[in-house]
């Protein structure tokens, strides 16, 4: 009788013990998980940041591109001839061959006008509509936000996210040549924090102005891909 009520002592002592160890190495797992993101909410030093981002190009310029469009396995060479007007939310484009042959030419006014012209029977306009627009306006006419949350990396990158519905976007900016500043280098979308959308940009310079060289596009849903060289800039 005695053995039995100290084995079952000794069998509570136990399970007691294993609880307190499972319940110890938790918190402490807890403690020393990292997290990725540290969020920046004192409005004066998120201000200070985000007067510190440079605005990837200026309110007005024109530029050539000579583009390579991956689509359904097969590879379109483009020459696109750029005009952007942001202060007025506009930019036109116009698409040519090698031959100097128009594919298709676009001109948007954000809320006022939307035009497409394809001459291109193997892409349609809808597909031109969500993926082209799309990345015209990522690229030209996306500014940082007052109103996006604003986070610090563990590698010194800002990261702006903004929520649009389901999607998650993310501009992801990094410290430019040690000075207080930062640049645009990655553009991500996220649905239900899978990675369906990324802009990865290059730079070069002309001038004084700091600009992207080169600009890589990969859609997931859509399954294309954009590699553009941005061989002139005014």
């Amino acid at each position: 009788m005695v053995n039995d009520q100290f084995d079952k002592s000794l069998l509570k002592a136990a399970a007691c013990l294993f609880y307190c160890m499972v319940f110890i190495s938790i918190c402490t797992g807890c403690s020393l998980k990292k997290t990725p993101y540290q969020e920046i909410i004192h409005k004066k030093q998120k201000d200070t940041i985000l007067n510190s981002i440079n605005g990837l190009y200026p309110d007005r310029f024109k530029a050539i591109h000579r583009v390579i469009l991956t689509l359904s396995g097969k590879d379109y060479v483009l020459n696109g001839y750029l005009s952007v007007n942001r202060p007025n939310r506009e930019f036109k484009l116009i698409a040519q061959n090698d031959l100097g042959g128009i594919i298709f030419d676009v001109h948007y006014i954000e809320n006022i006008e939307q035009q497409i012209h394809n001459n291109l029977k193997s892409i349609k306009n809808e597909w031109l509509i969500k993926s082209l627009l799309r990345d015209l306006k990522t690229l030209y006419l996306l500014e940082p936000c007052s109103s996006d949350t604003l986070f610090l990396d563990q590698q010194g990158n800002f990261i702006l996210s903004r929520e649009q519905g389901i999607l998650k976007e993310e501009l992801i900016f990094k410290p430019f040549k040690e000075q207080p500043r930062y640049q645009l280098y990655k553009i991500r979308h996220l649905e239900n924090r899978k990675l369906v959308y990324q802009v990865d940009f290059e730079y070069g310079t002309k001038g004084n102005i700091l600009y992207p060289e080169f600009i890589f596009i990969k859609d997931t849903r859509m399954r294309y891909s954009l590699r553009i060289n941005i061989q002139y800039f005014m």
